[in-house]
């Protein structure tokens, strides 16, 4: 997953570490408790990205 540079053009830390988290737990063999922590961790990747988002008007 990738994500947009933040206004100094870096992707903020928290970001980079749960992109890093992903890409190891895909590493490993596929499951039900693989499964799980993707989306645990993709739900997390979303929350934090979510301040990068303007509101519409």
């Amino acid at each position: 997953m990738s994500h947009s540079p933040g206004p100094d053009g870096q992707v903020p830390h928290a970001l980079d570490e749960v992109n890093a988290r992903i890409r190891h737990l895909m590493t490993e063999p596929a499951g039900t408790a693989r499964a799980e922590e993707y989306r645990r961790l993709l739900s997390l990747w979303s929350a934090l990205s979510r301040d990068d988002v303007a509101k519409a008007a």
